[in-house]
């Protein structure tokens, strides 16, 4: 090689120890954290000098083909891992609200239960899914995505309906939408034998998040990944008392401690043959803040949770035409609730419950001609809850089956692609005690088109139909005192139809994506919580029905480079028309949903130039109430928020990349809500190191 051509290596690595004037209280964790990081620089940058050989190794560079979202016949908008990169975000739930037609409920605090509702659905109509199967929780529908870490996840999608891919589990049609997260090495190509990272970042309120990852391919055809992390915070953040709006406190209880361990292994015996296991733990012991209301911020609630599962999935083409896959999953989650202040004879409220779930899938696609594709999806689970608290008197212990049976069909063709699908749900349950819910038998439909009207010009046109349920929860049906067992499924019908454009430049601009859809969702049968003879007493009830007209909208622009200089541009927009329709005599008729401004949106701002990197983030919600009745005390104002990030990359050895970088979140100081009497943190800050190393 020539010399001009040589990596230089480096001969020893600083230790970099960086001390916030804020953080005094987590010194100890701090120091050896940055510690560690400095140790494992300096081993790398030794490990790389004794590497004296002039000449590269060849190197086989593979890649996957993104997908192009303007092309796709149902709405989807997706993150990259330097899309993550450039956002203020620890979790899923803080990386997935820079979608458009997303809202996060958000209680306040880093370990603040997180959860998000697509397009004024709610949360149960939205699917996660993680790796090609989906995560459940079959006793309250809801996925907590705040304890789904960015570090090991390569790529988010949000797909409206559903999935574009047919060779899918069944479960994956069974959603109003789905958020698909793969982690990195579902999404890699290895081109290095070894990879390593090690990150700690640091900050206000007494955040320490250490986490590290190591890939490692010992052959041609295995791949290993194991991953972890540790968090903590105290989460004691200011904020301006409600009553006089000059008091200074600070939230009480918001404290979190939790680990993440993940293990992956692939074997791939060739390109069209290939097994995955993922083994997944976290183990979360939380403080639940409350709501500040009438002078009294105090709150000792705590959440105990731990969740494991394990999956296997196994792909491969029978023959040119044809593809099997086959998976299987199993799911153990704990959640223990204590409120040890409850007024009852007891002098504590506990609940204690234990879920698991069994799941097996199969899955079938042939290519016919003229671009014609079918597949079929076969998928059973089973599904537990026992409740083992001492208040556990005569619970129903329910046990549930589920099948599902999907039909697939696509057919594409040069300017045009029709894709369309029946979904056959059939669920059974049983108890311990008490009734039982019935039996449910339902066929779902939905097909999506979408068209390129002129060969010359990347315009497309799309449309989609889908009509989906979600069954009752546990806690729906079987909770004490408040379940009912003769609920009906909550449906949703979905239609949508959308404009993208994808278009290069030889202008200031290089590449410009557009989309657009509007959308109208009608849900029947909704499940709500409503009083029986008092406001003491409440039970679950099929009483709603909800109309949803939207709009969502988003732009991402990529710039020419100028004198080293990258810049580009992401931004969307939601309107969101969501009102109730249950009751023509009350109140909340043709009012908006609790929670669901009508507009909100997202600004993301990068500015590169050679190894620095600023960001700037801006999000965005018009007002909203926090019931449907419109009166004064329900009412939330709208809010915004900037955030920025600032990096630097350097290189400490031949294949050793370090990356220093500053998060300063909510700039502008401001106090805001997303949950009436859960104030957010105001003005706070991260800063962190990465050292990556590839072999």
């Amino acid at each position: 090689m020539l010399s001009g051509e040589r990596l230089k290596i480096s001969t020893a690595a600083a230790a970099i120890f960086i001390i916030t004037p804020f953080a005094f209280k987590q010194l100890y964790l701090k120091i050896n954290c940055t510690y560690l990081l400095a140790v494992l620089a300096l081993f790398i940058s030794f490990h790389a000098t004794a590497q004296v050989t002039d000449t590269l190794t060849a190197v086989t560079l593979v890649s996957k083909k993104p997908m192009d979202i303007t092309t796709a016949v149902t709405p989807v908008q997706q993150l990259n891992k330097t899309s993550l990169s450039q956002l203020n975000s620890l979790s899923v739930a803080d990386a997935v609200k820079y979608f458009s037609g997303v809202v996060v409920k958000d209680y306040g605090g880093i370990g603040g239960l997180k959860t998000v509702s697509v397009r004024s659905l709610g949360a149960n109509h939205t699917g996660v899914m993680y790796d090609g199967l989906m995560l459940q929780d079959a006793q309250g529908g809801q996925i907590d995505l705040g304890r789904l870490s960015l570090d090991n996840i390569a790529m988010i999608q949000l797909f409206n309906n559903q999935p574009t891919d047919i060779l899918l589990p069944a479960r994956s049609y069974a959603s109003a939408s789905v958020i698909a997260i793969s982690s990195m090495l579902e999404q890699e190509n290895e081109t290095y034998r070894t990879e390593a990272s090690a990150t700690c970042r640091m900050g206000s309120f007494g955040f320490i998040n250490p986490a590290a990852r190591i890939k490692y391919k010992p052959g041609k055809k295995i791949s290993l990944a194991a991953s972890g992390e540790y968090h903590y915070a105290k989460g004691d953040y200011a904020f301006t008392d409600y009553e006089t709006g000059a008091t200074k406190q600070k939230r009480i209880n918001a404290d979190i401690r939790s680990y993440r361990m993940e293990l992956d292994t692939r074997y791939q015996w060739s390109d069209s043959n290939t097994i995955k296991f993922k083994a997944y733990y976290y183990d979360s012991r939380r403080g639940l803040p409350g709501a500040v209301i009438l002078y009294h911020p105090y709150a000792n609630e705590r959440l105990n949770n731990r969740n494991l599962f394990t999956q296997a999935a196994w792909k491969k083409n029978l023959s040119s035409r044809s593809r099997i896959m086959i998976a299987a999953k199993f799911t153990s989650d704990y959640k223990y609730y204590i409120d040890p202040s409850y007024a009852n004879n007891a002098g504590k409220l506990e609940n204690e419950f234990k879920q698991q779930e069994w799941y097996v899938t199969a899955g079938y696609t042939i290519a016919m001609r003229k671009g014609i594709s079918a597949a079929y999806a076969a998928d059973y689970f089973n599904n537990t809850l026992k409740r083992t608290d001492s208040f556990a008197v005569n619970f129903a212990n329910p046990v549930r089956n589920t099948l599902l049976n999907n039909l697939s069909v696509q057919w594409k063709r040069r300017l045009y692609s029709i894709q369309a699908n029946l979904l056959y749900t059939y669920i059974k349950e049983k108890t311990s005690f008490g009734n039982t819910a019935s039996d449910l038998q339902k066929l779902t439909p939905a097909v999506s088109g979408s068209v390129q009207p002129f060969r010359k010009l990347p315009l497309y046109i799309r449309a989609s139909f889908k009509n989906i349920f979600r069954a009752p929860t546990f806690d729906d049906l079987y909770f004490t005192n408040i379940g009912n067992t003769a609920l009906r499924p909550e449906y949703a019908k979905q239609y949508n139809i959308g404009l993208t454009i994808h278009r290069q430049f030889n202008t200031v601009i290089q590449s410009l994506i557009v989309t657009t859809d509007g959308y109208y969702n009608r849900v029947t049968d909704k499940i709500l919580a409503v009083p029986r003879q008092n406001l003491f007493q409440w039970s679950m009830m099929n009483v709603g029905t909800v109309e949803i007209r939207g709009l969502d909208a988003a732009v991402h622009i990529i710039f020419f480079k100028w004198k080293n200089i990258d810049v580009s541009l992401n931004g969307n927009y939601s309107y969101q028309y969501a009102v109730d329709l249950s009751n023509a005599f009350s109140s909340t008729y043709k009012k908006q949903l609790p929670y669901t401004p009508k507009h909100s949106g997202a600004v993301n701002l990068n500015i590169s130039f050679r190894n620095f990197s600023c960001n700037y983030n801006l999000t965005s919600s018009s007002y909203r109430y926090r019931l449907g009745e419109q009166i004064p005390d329900n009412y939330l104002s709208g809010w915004s928020t900037l955030d920025m990030t600032i990096s630097y990359r350097f290189a400490t050895g031949r294949q050793t990349i370090t990356r220093f970088f500053f998060e300063a979140n909510n700039m502008g100081n401001k106090q805001y809500e997303i949950i009436k009497y859960y104030p957010m943190p105001r003005f706070n800050y991260r800063a962190g190191l990465t050292v990556n190393f590839k072999k």
